[in-house]
């Protein structure tokens, strides 16, 4: 698994951890809507893990329905995730942001072609406090 899928991987499995912390998903039972969301995000889960082609696909399916039916939990969402996953998710990313992550992928480009490894959260960490004062971070 390369360095930008586990991290996908990751992310998506934090971010689950820190769902069941909030409404709805703080509930017990769950809702039948919360139950089917959540044997979806297992699936994906497993795309992930095994590589599926589709996977992206399904990733911006799952966090897309997340915004619109859990906008509570909007905040949870690492902002690079939904750069990573792209398609519509794309459209939840401010001007800023997305220039950001513009520079992250060629400073990454670079690195891979020098043959020099890196962490993508530090990078992006690193490339976030070059920004000025007034753009957004998260």
């Amino acid at each position: 698994m390369n360095l930008r899928t586990q991290y996908i991987l990751d992310s998506f499995t934090e971010l689950k951890q820190r769902m069941f912390e909030h409404l709805p998903f703080d509930q017990t039972p769950l809702a039948e809507e919360e139950e089917d969301f959540l044997q979806k995000w297992d699936d994906l889960m497993e795309e992930i893990k095994s590589l599926s082609h589709d996977y992206l696909f399904t990733a911006q399916e799952l966090l897309a329905r997340l915004i619109r039916c859990y906008p509570n939990l909007t905040a949870l969402i690492k902002r690079e995730l939904l750069w990573f996953v792209g398609g519509e998710c794309l459209h939840f990313l401010g001007d800023e942001e997305l220039a950001l992550y513009q520079k992250f992928e060629e400073t990454a480009y670079e690195y891979e072609q020098n043959g020099q490894d890196y962490d993508i959260a530090s990078l992006i960490s690193e490339l976030r406090n070059k920004e000025t004062p007034n753009t957004i971070t998260h």
